[in-house]
């Protein structure tokens, strides 16, 4: 196996390991009566751990003495991307599930894009211009619901896309701080960021369902939840450093086919789990095409040397 498909494989498996990790959301919410707080909350406390943990064994981080401009910045960027983006994507995907809120989400691409030339400077051209509008017929098809010839957006779907725009702002105030230190330490320090603002939504929020499932399961599932969140970032972050950012862009956005994938296979095992597929199985995969061309585009564009666009990952 050459290095290039073996870095290309791990940029895959981030996608498989996240498509697995929302659907034991879906799981949770539909299946044990957790709430999105619950979910977003555990995870990201175990996911922050897992991935400091993995930062001290590898060695070489510079863990204090940075910035104050870098810490605000992380702080700012942890709110957007691990707390309020997060509680978004994970409210969408209790109303309208997991492949159609992985599919809109792609989107947060093309947001990147625009807030990158608006704040950061970086070149706009046609084909930016294509690949929006691409990316967002995408997102059309999606949402179209054949049967009654009109398109369905509803609070699940406008969710999806609010949690891809927060998520690209997050990720436009974090760069400069992933440019300068370790992204696995930025990340485990952002995911704990967004547990701590959680935490107290938490505490306040109506008390557990009575038909939630036994404690001992709820910790598992969160336990292995957060693990899969953290071993997409990482592999991910593997694949960038060998493969660059934009082949492993491109490699990521598998993840919406492997959510319809995984979810269809888990729906046939265990029918009574409650997953939500797509009203058109074939619509949502033909959407999702659409709008991996237009991120192609948008990966494959002309950009300022000094300000990569880096992708955000859910």
């Amino acid at each position: 196996m050459t290095a290039d498909l073996k870095y290309s494989l791990y940029a895959v498996f981030s996608a498989l390991a996240a498509a697995a990790g929302l659907i034991m959301t879906e799981i949770g919410v539909q299946s044990m009566s957790l709430s999105v707080l619950t979910i977003a909350v555990g995870s990201n406390y175990v996911a922050g751990t897992f991935l400091l943990l993995w930062a001290a064994a590898r060695g070489g981080c510079q863990w204090f003495g940075w910035g104050r401009a870098d810490w605000l910045r992380l702080l700012a960027g942890a709110v957007a991307t691990y707390a309020v983006g997060f509680l978004l994507l994970y409210t969408s995907i209790g109303m309208i599930g997991t492949s159609k809120t992985s599919l809109l989400g792609r989107l947060e691409t093309v947001f990147i894009v625009i807030l990158a030339v608006i704040f950061l400077g970086e070149i706009w051209t046609r084909r930016h211009w294509l690949a929006s509008l691409t990316a967002l017929a995408g997102a059309v098809i999606i949402s179209f619901d054949p049967s009654a010839w009109s398109l369905d957006v509803g609070w699940g779907e406008i969710l999806a896309v609010l949690s891809a725009i927060v998520f690209s702002i997050g990720i436009i105030a974090l760069k400069s701080v992933l440019n300068r230190h370790s992204g696995l330490l930025v990340s485990g320090y952002g995911l704990l960021i967004g547990a701590i603002v959680l935490t107290p939504f938490l505490l306040v929020a109506a008390p557990p369902s009575q038909d939630a499932a036994p404690t001992g399961i709820v910790l598992g599932m969160l336990g292995v939840r957060g693990i899969l969140l953290g071993m997409s970032w990482i592999s991910y972050n593997v694949a960038m450093q060998h493969i660059g950012a934009s082949r492993s862009s491109i490699m990521f956005l598998s993840i919406g086919f492997l959510s319809i994938l995984l979810q269809v296979i888990v729906d046939t095992l265990f029918p009574d789990l409650g997953l939500q597929l797509p009203a058109d199985l074939g619509l949502a995969v033909l959407g999702g095409v659409v709008i991996c061309v237009g991120i192609y585009f948008v990966s494959t564009a002309p950009t300022d040397s000094r300000h990569p666009v880096q992708p955000v990952k859910n």
